[in-house]
């Protein structure tokens, strides 16, 4: 396991936040899923790439290194989702991650800078 950040640790006390609902929140700020779509993030048929993206995204909140080490702890009931699913996300070349990540850029600038 990782060492807690102080910084991210100090924000979580002081103002009673839980991860979960941080994310949640920069999720709808962003329009994540809106922004999936945008950029062409198309699945044939299961979970949406967002819910996935999600999930991944909120990993290293909760500590771990690896997808590997989610599925081994015991807060691996916190989704129905199966690692399959994940590393056929994570590794199909198909997806656009770069255009995801720009987009998720430019979306900050919108938001910081109107």
């Amino acid at each position: 396991m990782r060492k807690p950040i102080k910084e991210i640790e100090s924000v979580l006390q002081s103002h009673g936040y839980s991860v979960n609902i941080i994310i949640a929140d920069a999720v709808k700020i962003f329009n994540l899923k809106t922004l999936c779509h945008g950029v062409g993030f198309k699945k044939q048929d299961g979970y949406r790439a967002s819910q996935i993206i999600v999930l991944m995204l909120t990993m290293p909140f909760l500590m771990f290194k690896s997808v590997g080490d989610f599925y081994t702890s015991k807060r691996q009931g916190i989704t129905p989702m199966k690692k399959d699913t994940i590393y056929r996300l994570k590794n199909n070349e198909r997806m656009p991650w770069r255009a995801l990540l720009l987009a998720i850029a430019q979306q900050f600038q919108r938001l910081v800078n109107p």
